[in-house]
């Protein structure tokens, strides 16, 4: 008896073991699916529409470009219609002339041929102005509501 007793005994710690292993894991997948489900929540709230997405996509792969140029450390831009308006922060010991201003020029007019007018400028407070436009915009915000603003750096530069 003592026999069979002690295989009942090895069958239910076994099916016990499996059960644990079953229920556990099941747990971790319920809650990497509530993880994904929240990254996907976050993910919406950083749509932006898909025109305004297109123009910050080309501001975002002009302002890479730029950056990329000889003595410039960073670059932010917007596109409004055909204009794009530039900030630049150059780098140590270089500053913003005519000859940088003319190959950022002829750069971004070779790249983007929807663009026919650069505006350049190395003012820092209008940098962080170009930036703060455009986390708005990438937090869903339209360009509808920035436009007076996007004129005023616009005129500005000018």
């Amino acid at each position: 008896m003592k026999e069979k007793d002690l295989f009942f005994f090895k069958i239910l710690t076994m099916f016990l073991i499996i059960i644990t292993f079953t229920v556990g894991c099941s747990e971790v997948k319920n809650e990497n699916k509530i993880a994904e489900e929240e990254l996907n929540v976050d993910e919406k709230s950083l749509n932006v529409s898909g025109k305004d997405n297109e123009i910050l996509i080309r501001s975002e792969n002009i302002s890479d470009m730029v950056v990329n140029l000889y003595g410039i450390d960073n670059a932010t831009s917007i596109i409004f219609n055909d204009v794009v308006a530039i900030g630049l922060e150059m780098a140590e010991g270089n500053t913003l002339t005519d000859e940088i201003e003319k190959m950022i020029t002829d750069t971004v007019l070779e790249k983007d041929p929807q663009i026919r007018q650069v505006l350049i400028t190395a003012s820092k407070k209008i940098f962080d102005k170009i930036e703060d436009i455009i986390l708005s915009l990438m937090n869903g915000d339209s360009y509808d509501k920035h436009v007076k603003e996007i004129n005023k750096i616009i005129e500005k530069i000018k």
